[in-house]
């Protein structure tokens, strides 16, 4: 990973031509902290211990990584970009990858998952948008009976919404259940009504409501 490069010997040599610069004492002192752990498809990996990643920042501004690539380029001859990490070894470096790669897998499959219920998930987010509008509306919330008031009118919302969206997925059942009962917990929250109770009187609702409709 790190080719033929003698790392410290490369990065001493940095802090000595920093040094011949202007007197910039945050970034010798960054410089001088920095563990050099490994290149990296053309990268310096440079690591700091945890009470010490605070300097990082020094040595990544646009001017100092481009004076510090520069540097590097001129004493080994190869253009390596600088990144810093929270580390003291190789195996920090990999770490470091391999927690990031995962959560770049877990980016994807947060993607491909809003794609392929991007239908049912703009039913259940348009009605948090309704609930989070119709509580937030200029009113004396405190009093129990305006919040009383304010679930009943909120109940229609989440069973239209509910409907809705078992229409355009019917077959999403856990994505249903989840929203079904996160909008029970933001419910309980604007009402201060504890969920179950709010769960309860969903029911109710739903149940008398499909009995009109039936």
């Amino acid at each position: 990973m790190s080719d033929d490069l003698d790392l410290v010997a490369l990065w001493q040599k940095v802090n000595v031509e920093l040094h011949k610069g202007d007197i910039d004492l945050s970034l010798w002192e960054a410089a001088q902290t920095a563990l050099p752990l490994a290149v990296d498809n053309e990268v310096l990996i440079l690591g700091f211990r945890p009470g010490d990643m605070r300097l990082g920042g020094y040595l990544t501004t646009p001017a100092k990584r481009t004076q510090i690539v520069g540097i590097i380029q001129r004493l080994c001859g190869r253009r390596l970009d600088i990144q810093v990490i929270e580390g003291q070894s190789a195996d920090d470096w990999e770490k470091y990858k391999q927690r990031h790669e995962a959560q770049a897998d877990q980016t994807l499959e947060r993607v491909q998952f809003r794609t392929d219920h991007k239908g049912a998930l703009a039913v259940w987010e348009g009605l948090a948008a309704d609930l989070h509008k119709l509580f937030t509306e200029p009113q004396q919330r405190r009093f129990a009976e305006q919040l009383a008031r304010l679930l009943i009118r909120a109940l229609p919302l989440l069973a239209e919404a509910e409907e809705k969206a078992r229409e355009v997925e019917p077959e999403a059942e856990q994505l249903h259940f989840t929203h079904l009962n996160r909008s029970f917990d933001k419910l309980s929250t604007y009402t201060d009504i504890p969920a179950p109770i709010v769960a309860l009187e969903y029911m109710r609702y739903r149940s008398s409501r499909q009995k009109r409709q039936g």
